[in-house]
């Protein structure tokens, strides 16, 4: 999603496209507001998703029990880390174990057959392999359960979307685009209510600014309605 045009979509639905504001740069206090407010917030509903291959043993161990091993996650530079999805063996280490390692069957006799063991194998490995099980404690520290039969491990990350919006994608666009309009509205109208009219050389121009008194009242109304429905699949479940 580019957001130079999301901007210019925000000013043409407000009215702001055409008029002096008491603002010296509108697209700056627009890009702020959504920095720093509409993407975090958007984020806990959409996050990015990522799967990024660990080795337990390159993580800084902080604690270990009998059953129970607690890392702390890796620095991820400007990213912020918000989720921690999943969290699952690396199965690409039993590849050499052939339809035993849950794999793809080997390419060689009958096809439906070498499946069926593979289905089989499959099973067999996740009745003999603990399923690894986990809680992740913001910012960056993760309890790990059951980790016994390999050290590299597959995490599921939900990451906060950068500031340039380019991980958001076209499908999630009109619904960053509400929030973000809400967030606008209830951010500039506390300081645009003092200005009824603004004078410019074509005359005075009545901003009309009354809609934008409910903006708050909406955008808890919206927040309310993501959280009961809005992209539910992507809340984490921990599993503990």
């Amino acid at each position: 999603m580019n957001k130079s045009e999301l901007i210019t979509r925000i000013k043409l639905d407000l009215g702001l496209i055409s008029i002096a504001t008491p603002f010296e740069d509108i697209n700056s206090v627009i890009s702020e507001i959504l920095d720093s407010i509409t993407t975090p917030v958007f984020s806990i509903y959409q996050p990015v998703k990522e799967d990024q291959i660990f080795d337990l043993n390159d993580l800084r161990r902080l604690d270990k029990t009998t059953d129970m091993e607690k890392y702390l996650l890796p620095d991820f530079g400007d990213r912020t880390l918000l989720y921690v999805f999943d969290l699952n063996y690396d199965t690409s280490v039993l590849g050499g174990l052939g339809y035993y390692g849950g794999g793809m069957p080997l390419m060689q006799g009958n096809l439906i057959s070498q499946t069926m063991l593979s289905n089989a194998g499959a099973s067999l490995m996740n009745t003999l392999i603990p399923k690894i099980t986990f809680e992740f404690e913001p910012p960056k520290t993760i309890k790990i359960y059951n980790a016994y039969s390999a050290s590299k491990v597959v995490f599921s990350f939900g990451f906060e979307h950068d500031k340039t919006l380019a991980s958001i994608p076209e499908t999630a666009r009109e619904s960053y685009l509400t929030l973000g309009k809400l967030d606008v509205k209830e951010n500039l109208y506390s300081i645009m209510k003092n200005y009824t009219e603004l004078n410019t050389a074509i005359g005075n121009i009545d901003l009309k600014l009354d809609s934008w008194q409910s903006a708050a009242d909406e955008r808890r109304s919206l927040i309310e309605s993501w959280d009961n429905s809005y992209h539910i699949d992507m809340k984490p479940v921990y599993y503990i």
